[in-house]
């Protein structure tokens, strides 16, 4: 088939402490000292998103910075208030979701960019201008899901397909991982295909890693995979037993 951190507004706070107010001779009442919370710096935003995103692309690899992970999240909460409106749920309707991002030009004729980006605790997140974006609502009976293509170089959403199926109706699930090349692979691949009683099967593409020097994946999956493949295999098999 083809999210984001709430930005808190920094605010000064004044308190003021009631033992602190002393009377003056005259029975004036004197104020204490205001007491400042210090006030945290943001990123700032782009002026030119198109702009920044080109430059910030032109290293294959480099320092992360706030404000390019900030826009990212902030095209992901785009997504989800879209699939909220497309499947008409709220935040009551599912117990959890879960983003998944894979590279997919937003063009028919695209090219994908690619960059490395290297974390304070040395770690390093593939990033892409331009991402298929996936979306899991895990509800209590059933599995609401969403994607979209996303271009990060300038906000855009479109493409959108959203969907939903009980887990009492699912008969297979198959995981497969697959490469491009067999000889010589390029990308790695994680897809789920869900076969449903009425013949229907719902294709998820999990993971599409472009392999390249620094590529380094010491498990099987990654922690995310196997969160998605826990929970929903878990309400399928406990669905059963009802």
């Amino acid at each position: 088939m083809k999210e984001k951190k709430n930005k808190n507004q920094s605010i000064e706070n004044e308190e003021f402490i009631e033992d602190e107010l002393t009377e003056e001779p005259k029975g004036k009442k004197v104020k204490a000292d205001k007491i400042k919370e210090p006030v945290e710096k943001k990123p700032k935003k782009p002026k030119n998103r198109s702009k920044y995103t080109s430059k910030y692309f032109k290293k294959f690899s480099g320092r992360a910075e706030d404000s390019y992970e900030d826009m990212l999240h902030e095209d992901y909460k785009h997504v989800i208030n879209r699939a909220h409106q497309l499947s008409s749920i709220k935040e009551s309707d599912y117990e959890s979701l879960i983003v998944i991002t894979v590279p997919d030009a937003f063009d028919h004729k695209g090219k994908v960019s690619y960059r490395l980006d290297k974390k304070p605790d040395g770690t390093y997140t593939l990033l892409y201008d331009q991402a298929l974006v996936t979306v899991l609502f895990f509800g209590l009976d059933s599995l609401f899901y969403h994607q979209a293509n996303v271009d990060h170089r300038n906000g855009h959403i479109a493409f959108d397909v959203a969907g939903e199926f009980n887990y009492f109706d699912v008969v297979h699930m198959e995981t497969s991982i697959k490469y491009d090349n067999n000889d010589h692979p390029k990308y790695i691949m994680l897809d789920l295909e869900i076969g449903l009683a009425d013949g229907t099967i719902v294709p998820f593409h999990l993971r599409n890693h472009h392999i390249h020097s620094e590529y380094e994946l010491n498990t099987l999956l990654t922690e995310t995979e196997s969160k998605i493949l826990e929970i929903l295999k878990s309400k399928v098999r406990t669905s059963r037993k009802l």
